[in-house]
Formats: C-alpha cells, structure tokens, sequence
C-alpha cells in the first residue's frame, strides 16, 4: 500500500531549500527536515518525546557538516506518525540540533524537532514529489 504525506518546502535563504514534514511522537508534535544525506532518523534532544532507551546497544559517534564527531544515544520510538499512518517501535538517535534551530529560529521563527534520514526513506521506499509537495511511502497494511 502506498501513502502520501503532505511536504512543506521552505525558503532559508535564496535558493536555500529544506523539506519538511509534521510527525507526532506519542503526544508530541513536531516539524521534521527529510534529510536524505543523514544516515539514520534522528530526534533533537530538547523535543520533550516519548522514548524507551535500546538495551545493549553502544552509543554510536556521528559527524555533521560542521565535522563536529559527538556521541549519540539510540532510543525506540513506541509510536512514531507521519501522516494517518503510525509506526509502532521506531529506532532513532537522539542528538543536539541546536545549529539547525539557530538558523530556522533566526530565518522562520521556528523549530526542528528531528531530521526524517536515510534509514526510513529506504525501509519505505520514499518518493518525493516536488511539484504536488507529497513524500510517497510503500507501507505494510
């Protein structure tokens, strides 16, 4: 079955574009970037969500466009909702995104609360439609 999740495309700069989409984790809404050169799905670290921490998993380092090395907790999402279409048990890193949030709260007054990466758009076979602002994903029933 696939689905289809309405995108925002954002102007930082001139010609400066993120794209992002609303998720809800548990109770917790927030505005994610889809980022398709981050390796895994991230959450940023001052989003007050709902987690259980990974047992017997080491923290992994990870590395940013800033070249910054920092390690980073991995933690199980029991519900994660992108759209109408809730994930049950959805793994992602736990990460400092105060360089993001400085940009988006100096250029649109808002915050990010995570970036959607890699790991999830190819477990979902993500499609992203540009010209009708959709992110298509290939979901079970």
């Amino acid at each position: 079955m696939e689905i289809q999740i309405p995108l925002e495309i954002v102007e930082l700069e001139d010609n400066s574009y993120h794209i992002i989409t609303t998720v809800l984790i548990g109770s917790i809404e927030g505005d994610f970037i889809i980022d398709t050169g981050a390796s895994v799905t991230v959450i940023d670290r001052n989003t007050p969500f709902s987690h259980e921490a990974i047992a017997d998993v080491p923290e992994i380092n990870s590395g940013g466009v800033s070249g910054r090395i920092e390690e980073v907790k991995l933690v199980n999402l029991p519900t994660f909702q992108i759209g109408d279409y809730t994930i049950e048990n959805l793994h992602a890193a736990v990460i400092d995104l105060d360089y993001v949030n400085t940009l988006y709260e100096k250029q649109l007054r808002r915050r990010i609360s995570g970036l959607l990466g890699s790991d999830f758009l190819v477990k979902f076979k993500a499609v992203i439609d540009y010209e009708n602002k959709y992110l298509r994903l290939k979901v079970s029933d």
